[in-house]
């Protein structure tokens, strides 16, 4: 019998997030890279604008580094932030709304528990999706020249999965506080569309730039690391502080929520 029954569980439900969002994220990896000789040799010697070049950090949209940082960093994790928000809003409030979680919570298990375990199990399921994606750079280096270490590319990877581990500490959170899983996909949908346009949009009109801090995605930008530069390599550690933070707060608000199918009351 495993030790964490809930938490393997959780993992086995995601296994579309794991495999399939792997899949997906492991065919963008091979396709970007190997699209990179062309776009290379038809971007060469082009002024391109500073709004485009900024997309790939200091080292720039036509190189490995740059390209990598501004079209797999940036396409892969929304792709799988949408994952972790089902995901997320599923693992109480879809449970509830299925009527599966009152069956779930008379089985001698405290509720902080059947909360900290999913968030494990689903935590895991989007670490794979992510690594695999990482497998389709590596596999579409060895298809076409792309000069960039392995290293940086693994820690790249690596300090990518904080920021999914956050939308799923803010979808767990939503889901334990709202009335339902369509209010709490709705929320957490939003906060990150709205975070990830700030993102984007901020690299075209200036006085956006300095709340690019204000979101999620600014610091878990991996361009740096890409390049050699480690200076940023702890950004990341803010990320991690704030999903405990949410994941505490998820742990609270699901302890005091009177459990009922298709919807839920916070006691009194």
């Amino acid at each position: 019998m495993r030790r964490f029954p809930v938490a393997w569980k959780a993992f086995r439900d995601a296994r579309v997030t794991a495999f399939g969002g792997g899949a997906l994220a492991f065919g963008l990896g091979l396709l970007y890279v190997a699209l990179f000789p062309s776009i290379q040799e038809t971007l060469a010697g082009a002024q391109l604008p500073e709004w485009w070049q900024s997309f790939g950090g200091e080292a720039g949209y036509t190189t490995p580094a740059g390209y990598l940082s501004g079209e797999f960093f940036m396409a892969v994790p929304i792709i799988l932030v949408i994952f972790a928000v089902v995901n997320g809003t599923g693992a109480t409030a879809g449970e509830e709304s299925a009527g599966t979680l009152e069956l779930l919570l008379a089985q001698p298990v405290r509720r902080r528990r059947v909360v900290l375990e999913k968030a494990a199990g689903l935590g895991a399921a989007l670490a794979v999706a992510m690594l695999l994606g990482g497998l389709g750079v590596y596999a579409g280096q060895a298809l076409v020249e792309f000069e960039l270490s392995p290293l940086r590319v693994a820690a790249a990877l690596v300090l990518t999965v904080p920021v999914l581990w956050f939308f799923l500490a803010l979808a767990l959170l939503a889901g334990a506080a709202l009335p339902g899983r369509a209010a709490a996909a709705a929320m957490s949908t939003l906060l990150a569309v709205a975070a990830y346009v700030l993102n984007t949009i901020a690299n075209l009109v200036d006085w956006l730039r300095p709340w690019r801090k204000a979101q999620p995605f600014w610091w878990s930008d991996v361009s740096g690391v890409l390049s050699g530069d480690w200076g940023d390599a702890w950004q990341p550690l803010v990320l991690l502080a704030a999903a405990a933070v949410l994941l505490a707060g998820a742990v609270v608000m699901f302890e005091r929520r009177d459990i009922g199918v298709g919807g839920g009351r916070r006691r009194k």
